[in-house]
């Protein structure tokens, strides 16, 4: 692996061992940005979502993990974008929890750069 490439690789382990971290600081404020549709299921997805997002963190960080990086970051967060656009088209569960609408927005692009960060860090070398 290129020095990018596995530098990019420690900053998204990090990057989703600290996501897991603060979920699981913020566990109220998560659950309830669970979307409606999963509402009786909130008290079961929030700690699984913690539990995958420190083991996806771990996988970035271990070499023989990088394909469960690739794979399992990478549908992690594209199918968490559908909720994150909903929140953008119906803001009002955002809003009860008081954050900025442009946190809410800004989430879009940063998840999709990050997808793509996921691709080129665990990407084979040529």
């Amino acid at each position: 692996m290129s020095k990018a490439r596995t530098a990019a690789r420690l900053g998204l382990g990090a990057l989703f061992i600290g996501a897991s971290i603060i979920q699981r600081k913020n566990q109220e404020m998560f659950q309830a940005l669970v979307p409606e549709q999963l509402a009786d299921y909130r008290e079961i997805m929030q700690p699984a979502a913690q539990a995958a997002l420190a083991g996806l963190g771990l996988s970035f960080l271990v070499p023989k993990l990088i394909p469960i990086a690739r794979w399992g970051a990478g549908g992690f967060l594209t199918a968490t974008l559908i909720p994150a656009i909903g929140q953008v088209a119906a803001p009002e569960q955002t809003d009860k929890l008081g954050l900025p609408r442009s946190l809410v927005i800004a989430r879009i692009p940063v998840q999709v750069l990050v997808i793509g960060a996921t691709w080129y860090a665990t990407s084979p070398e040529d």
